[in-house]
């Protein structure tokens, strides 16, 4: 892989931080199912052709409390101190994936290249403080398996105000911005799902419309998981009756020909990621461009949509 053409897009780069874009049907990580061609094999393979950087540890004064000391004893204070910079800010073995997407979601993917970066933006995701932006477009049809089996809470937010909705005002909501809460767990029928009920974890998902068909056959919808469990985004909108475009799990199987049809994988993208950077602790936004499989459907079943995302900022911000 050329270094200067990886096949995993990157967004950024520095010393302490790598995110990228992943293509969709990639697997992030080697699984017993997925031993090759990951992920994560492509970046090692980038990384290593690339080497190591030019990163030193700063050159810092010695501490009050080691004047007294010896001067040989000075010396391995100065190297202890210098092994543990190294430690904790040189650059990892293999870099730390701080968070994944499912296979056949496309976007933005984060990964710690020190230790003090890893722990920094994990602090962040324990905190709920990292903001993470999927496009979806959905549609009105769900499998039976997927209503929830405990109450799904389904709140309007305006003001700083929560009021309570029925789940078919989803719909009527263009602009507002929605907050389900349900927890998620693996579905004891089939693992390959997940979906809303008694033994699951806690999880939250905001939800606004942004555009919709003529007919309403399609919504396209920004989703903000604040909790991050398996295909939280998926299961919260079956619970709430509603699909991803193309989903192979999710979704009952679409007439042939029919625009749903016509995408064999489903529509959500890992729009943009924000958070706190280490070491400066600056609150930045990286965005991933809409991948060419979704433009091209949306530009030929959904064109308005591709109007809206363009002309809306908060997309990429």
């Amino acid at each position: 892989m050329k270094t200067d053409d990886p096949s995993v897009p990157i967004i950024y780069q520095d010393h302490h931080l790598l995110i990228v874009n992943k293509p969709a049907g990639m697997v992030i990580h080697p699984t017993y199912k997925h031993a090759r061609d990951t992920m994560w094999d492509m970046l090692l393979a980038y990384l290593e052709q690339q080497g190591g950087d030019d990163w030193q540890p700063p050159e810092l004064p010695d501490e009050p409390e080691w004047a007294g000391a010896p001067a040989d004893i000075q010396v391995m204070l100065r190297e202890r101190r210098r092994q543990r910079l190294w430690k904790e800010e040189g650059l990892l073995p293999r870099p730390s994936l701080l968070h994944r997407i499912d296979k056949d979601t496309s976007g933005v993917v984060a990964l710690a290249r020190s230790e003090r970066s890893r722990r920094h933006i994990i602090h962040q995701f324990h905190d709920h403080t990292i903001v993470k932006r999927y496009i979806a477009v959905v549609q009105k049809k769900t499998y039976d398996w997927s209503y929830p089996r405990v109450p799904l809470s389904v709140k309007k937010l305006a003001g700083g105000n929560e009021t309570a909705l029925p789940n078919s005002a989803i719909a009527l909501l263009a602009g507002e911005e929605v907050l389900l809460e349900g927890p998620i767990q693996r579905d004891p029928d089939d693992r390959r799902r997940s979906i809303v009920g008694p033994d699951g974890q806690a999880a939250a998902t905001t939800l606004r419309v942004l555009s919709h068909t003529e007919q309403g056959e399609f919504m396209l919808l920004e989703a903000r998981p604040i909790t991050g469990r398996t295909h939280q985004i998926r299961a919260h909108l079956a619970a709430l009756g509603f699909t991803l475009v193309g989903d192979q799990v999710y979704a009952p199987p679409a007439e042939p020909g029919a625009p749903a049809a016509m995408l064999p994988r489903q529509f959500l993208h890992a729009r943009s990621l924000t958070l706190r950077r280490y070491p400066d602790n600056v609150l930045c936004t990286f965005v991933a461009p809409l991948a060419g499989d979704l433009v091209f459907w949306l530009s030929s079943y959904f064109p308005g949509a591709l109007e809206v995302i363009h002309a809306d900022s908060s997309l990429s911000a």
